[in-house]
Parts: C-alpha cells; sequence; structure tokens
C-alpha cells in the first residue's frame, strides 16, 4: 500500500524531478517507510512506500530485466503469486522474492492490455513503456483504491493517489468547481470521476487510460454485469461453495509480512471477516467503535457494543473498544475532512479515528465494507421497489425518479426515494442555492445524472437496477473514503468482501438466494451461520453511524450554529443562509431529521475554510 505520483510532459519541463519530488512528499502519510523516484527525458514517477509484502526487495519504482517497462503502484494483486509461475514459465526473471509490484511489470511485458484482466486486487498504477513513451495508468475493477489526473493547458498529464499532490506540483491551480460541489449537495457523492477541485478528476474504476505521443485511449477493462439464471445449484449446495469460496478468500486477503487485524462492528459483515481471520491466524486482533450515549435518545440503536462484545467474548479474540464522546466531531471535523481532501458521504470522523486507533498497533486492517453492495443487503431498498421487470413497469421507475411523474407519497417509489438519503431534495434547489452559484454550477444535473445511471443499468429487472445504483455510486464513495481515512494514518484497509471471486459469484446469483424483501445477504447469512453467535447471524441491519440525531440536538447545537452561521455561509455564496436556518430549526426542534444534510453543509464549511475558497 502506497502513494504515487508522476508527470509526463515529453520533454517540456526541466523541472519535472523537483516537482515530482515535492507532490511526493505531499502524500508522505501513504508511505512513510521509504521513497523512490524516476526520471527519464518524457516523464518521472515519484512513490511513498508502505512496507506490507515482501519488505526487502519490494522498492519501487520498479522495472523489468531490461529496464523497458517500468511501473509505480499503489495497493495489493492478491493473486500476484499465480501470476508469478505463469510468467516465470513463460520465461520471465523475477528479481524480487515475493513482491506483487513485479507481476506488473512482467505481466504487462508478456500481455499488454490483457493483463489488468487477470489481476484480482485493489489497484491504482502507472506503467512507462520506454520504446513506445506509452504511459499507462489504471484502476481496480470497483475503485477501492484512488488514481486523480489533471491536463495543464501545456499538454503535461499529472496523476497522484491524492489531490493535495497534484497541487503541490505548481502546475495544477486551487480552486473550486461548482458542478463538483453542486454533485456532493444534491446527490452526498461525487459520480463517475467529478471532483470539487477544478480541473482534477477520477481514472474511472475498470479502465486504464493509454497516453501516446500522439494520441489518447480509454479502455474500459471490466463492466459491472449480471449473468443470473434460472438454473442454479440447490440453496444448501451454494451455501456450502459460498463458506468454502469466502475461506479461501481470506486465506489469499491475509497475505502479508506484518501483523494484519479486523474492524469489528457488531454486524454479520465484520463478525464473519473478523472470526475467519481469527480462524487462520490467532494473532488478530478486532477493534471496535462505540458511543457515549449519554442525553442520547430515540437514535440509540446505532450503538452496537453488545454485539462486538459478545463475538469476543463467544470466540476468545481479543478485542480494542474506542469509546468517542459527543466532542469527538468538534476536535476531528478539520482533520477528517483535511484527510478526504473534499466533502465525502458518511459521517468520516468515526473512521478517521478507528483507523488512528488501529495504527498504534498494525499496518494492515480487514474491513466488511461492502458486503451490502452485492448481496441485496439494504433491504429497504428492495422491500419498496417493485419486482415486475416488464418494460412499462420500468418505464414509469425510472420517470419517477427522475422527476418525470408524480406519484402519491403511499407509492412504493416514494418509500425508496428515502432511502437515498440525499442532502439537498432536487425540489428545494432554487430555495437552497443563490443564483450566483447556480448558474456557475449549470454544467450539472442530478436528474439527468441518476436518469443516465439508471438508464445504463445492464439488466431491467429493478432489483438489478437498484443493485447497479449503490455498486456504481454508493459503493465508490464508501470505498474512496475509506482508503482516504486509512491512509492518513498510514494503515491498509483490504475489502474481501470484494474479492473478484466473491463479486463474480454474487452477480450469478438468482435472487431468492440474495435477498427476499425481508432478508438480506441470504446465502451470506447462511454460509457464515457456523462461525458467528446466533444473535449476529438473527440480526436485522443496523448500520453503522454515531448518534449524531442527538448530538446535534444537545451538545453540539451551539458549535453547529457558530459553524453554520450567517457570516460563514454569505462568505462561501453557495447556500443561502435563510435555507439553513429553516433546515437547522426544524432539525433542532425534532420536527425532522436533517443529519445527511447537516454533516454535509459541516464538510462543506470545513472544506472552504481549509482551502481558502470564498
Amino acid at each position: 500500500m502506497c502513494g504515487i505520483t508522476g508527470i509526463l510532459h515529453y520533454s517540456r519541463l526541466l523541472d519535472a524531478q523537483q516537482r515530482v519530488e515535492r507532490m511526493a512528499g505531499s502524500i508522505a502519510h501513504r508511505g512513510p517507510d521509504d521513497a523512490g523516484f524516476l526520471t527519464r527525458a518524457d516523464v518521472a514517477f515519484g512513490f511513498r512506500r508502505l512496507a506490507i509484502i515482501d519488505i526487502k526487495t519490494g522498492a519501487q519504482p520498479m522495472s523489468n530485466e531490461d529496464g523497458s517497462v517500468w511501473v509505480v503502484y499503489n495497493g495489493e494483486i492478491y493473486n500476484h503469486r499465480e501470476l508469478r509461475r505463469e510468467l516465470e514459465n513463460r520465461g520471465h526473471h523475477f528479481r524480487t522474492d515475493h513482491c506483487d509490484t513485479e507481476v506488473l511489470v512482467h505481466g504487462w511485458e508478456e500481455w499488454g492490455e490483457a493483463l489488468v484482466s487477470k489481476l484480482n486486487g485493489m489497484f491504482a498504477f502507472a506503467i512507462w513503456v520506454q520504446k513506445s513513451r506509452t504511459l499507462v495508468l489504471g484502476r481496480d475493477r470497483l475503485g477501492i483504491k484512488p488514481l486523480y489526473v489533471s491536463n495543464t493547458q501545456e499538454g503535461d498529464i499529472l496523476f497522484a493517489s491524492e489531490v493535495r499532490a497534484l497541487h503541490a506540483s505548481g502546475l495544477v491551480e486551487e480552486r473550486m468547481q461548482p458542478e463538483g460541489v453542486l454533485e456532493y449537495l444534491t446527490l452526498n457523492n461525487n459520480w463517475h470521476g467529478r471532483t470539487p477541485f477544478a480541473g482534477v478528476r477520477m481514472v474511472q474504476p475498470g479502465t486504464i487510460e493509454i497516453y501516446e505521443p500522439d494520441r489518447v485511449q480509454v479502455h474500459r477493462f471490466w463492466s459491472l454485469n449480471f449473468s443470473r439464471t434460472t438454473h442454479h445449484r440447490a440453496m444448501g449446495v451454494a451455501v456450502e461453495s459460498y463458506r468454502d469460496m469466502l475461506l479461501n478468500v481470506m486465506r489469499r486477503q491475509m497475505d502479508a509480512d506484518v501483523p494484519v487485524m479486523s474492524y469489528l462492528s457488531g454486524g454479520i459483515d465484520s463478525t464473519a471477516i473478523t472470526v475467519a481471520a481469527h480462524r487462520l491466524d490467532r494473532q488478530v486482533q478486532a477493534y471496535s467503535c462505540v458511543f457515549n450515549l449519554d442525553n442520547v435518545g430515540h437514535d440509540r440503536f446505532v450503538d452496537e457494543r453488545d454485539y462486538s462484545r459478545s463475538v469476543a467474548s463467544a470466540l476468545d479474540i481479543k478485542r480494542i473498544e474506542l469509546e468517542l464522546d459527543n466532542d469527538a466531531l468538534i476536535d476531528n471535523l478539520d482533520a477528517t475532512i483535511g484527510a478526504l481532501e473534499y466533502p465525502r458521504m458518511g459521517m468520516g470522523y468515526v473512521n478517521y479515528l478507528i483507523a488512528r486507533r488501529v495504527a498504534h498497533d498494525a499496518r494492515v486492517v480487514m474491513s466488511g465494507l461492502g458486503g451490502d453492495e452485492f448481496h441485496g443487503g439494504y433491504v429497504g431498498r428492495y422491500a419498496v421497489t417493485p419486482r415486475s421487470s416488464n418494460v412499462a413497469g420500468m418505464g414509469l421507475f425510472l420517470k419517477w425518479l427522475t422527476g418525470r411523474v408524480k406519484l402519491k407519497d403511499r407509492d412504493p417509489f416514494m418509500s425508496y426515494s428515502r432511502n437515498l438519503n440525499f442532502p439537498i431534495n432536487f425540489d428545494e434547489i432554487d430555495e437552497a442555492f443563490t443564483p450566483e452559484f447556480y448558474r456557475a454550477a449549470a454544467g450539472f444535473s442530478g436528474k439527468d445524472a441518476i436518469r443516465d445511471l439508471l438508464a445504463s443499468a445492464p439488466s431491467r429487472d429493478p432489483w438489478d437496477v437498484v443493485m447497479y445504483a449503490d455498486c456504481q455510486t454508493y459503493l465508490h464513495g464508501l470505498l474512496v473514503l475509506e482508503d482516504k481515512l486509512s491512509m492518513a494514518h498510514s494503515v491498509e484497509t483490504r475489502v474481501p468482501l470484494l474479492d473478484n471471486e466473491i463479486i463474480d459469484n454474487a452477480l450469478s446469483l438468482p435472487w431468492n438466494q440474495l435477498c427476499n424483501g425481508e432478508t438480506g445477504k441470504i446465502i451470506f447469512r447462511e454460509a457464515v451461520k457456523p462461525w458467528v453467535p446466533y444473535k449476529i447471524y438473527a440480526k436485522p441491519k443496523m448500520g453503522f453511524a454515531p448518534p449524531d440525531a442527538s448530538w446535534y440536538r444537545g451538545s453540539l447545537r451551539l458549535w453547529i450554529e457558530n459553524q453554520l452561521s450567517e457570516k460563514n455561509i454569505s462568505r462561501q455564496g453557495i447556500i443561502k443562509p435563510s435555507y439553513i436556518r429553516r433546515k437547522l430549526d426544524e432539525h433542532f426542534s425534532g420536527k425532522a431529521n436533517h443529519v445527511v444534510l447537516i454533516w454535509s453543509l459541516l464538510s462543506l464549511e470545513s472544506w472552504c475554510r481549509i482551502h481558502k475558497i470564498t
């Protein structure tokens, strides 16, 4: 796990190496163990290393035997041992002992673009092919590892694991992109590579970008697609097969030359991952985050300490518990947004703090993230979505979601909408945003983004469409958040439930083995039932979040009022102070729960302050 940077300039920059050194220095937290650089006439690479695999011989940048292919890479290739054997059988000579990075240079030399389809892992890489003067940027299937790109007016291509490195180059101006801000405030996320920084985008998941002297190519090597069939194995057989598969996945994802730990929230995903990890390595410790419940009201249910404690006790797993007080947000908002680089979905300060605690003991932690999206875990969304896949029904679904038809509140489509947690509703845009900002952001429409997303789904089954939307948007947002907030503390988070084998399997399963509208993750639950305490197996999905609804109304109210004061909001020129005042009054009085909106507004205010955006 590392940080990568670089500039492709084709001999235009005489000081490219110095700029790349500054870029790499700005992300030293991603790799405190070592730094490495490559300088050629056309390109410069920078690298910061967090040593996890092959600690002695795994330094980067790394090349093939004759130095004609070079790579800098961030991530883990979990099938690198199998690929190494195949490449050695084809005559390639490896200089490292067991480094997964070296598979990339020999793999590109042997297979070219076909290499990326063979990789099972999380990765963002840059490959330089000297003979053809070609730069290749690639990102894993789901975008577990981030990779940002910026193009200068002179034609230079800059890339980095984090935005701050692009700005550190001195070639990318640090200013706001209104469309990206509008996207975040309406969709609670940034989709399809957009960021709120002008001139900065992300390489799309499952994509490689190829930069040659005379052309640029973008190729998608993986797209989410469904292969469900009516001819499937009986449930009992499928469950046994799934359990074996999960244990094999855990074996390869536990591969490391340093200790591996596990998050344990108390839900079935993190419990199963923790138990499997502990079966494979008795030294695995579990880490749980809980919340001070003094003066907490109806949202006490978000605290799952009793569940995580029971798991650790029943299975004799050492567990570290971090309890957060209600002032944790005050003390860590700016640090969290600084680590994230720009506002993201979810109450990220919790992730920031638990990763910081893990960093005291280890550099690798396993997470259950991703278990819901591909296994029908968000039951509420499926429960209110019609199962009919007929054209008329699907057409109505699409029209409703894009605001082209109005349906009564009792209609299931309306219930589905409430599950999406958008901060600012589309029908409140005129009331919420200043005219000046909205004109500047006119290039983005949340309704159009949703329409285009749903229309691009590779299935007309409404439940497939819901899954597709979650995986293309919500999941990617969570992955970017997890990467940034763990790597801020030099901790690598692994997500075994997003292993290629598990994803491919889930996309082939019939819906009756995934979700029935009342219970989600059916096959997963049955597969791990022998591993986990019954109370975890039978536990309904709760989600993991602090009791912010109560905290916002109580101990944090005065601080929130100050952060979101008319003076601060007016300085931004983005949202009307009157809109925020009304929403705060509704929340404080208990009339409505605006936790998602308030978090988004606090994050935006912190971001504007950190980056001096006014």
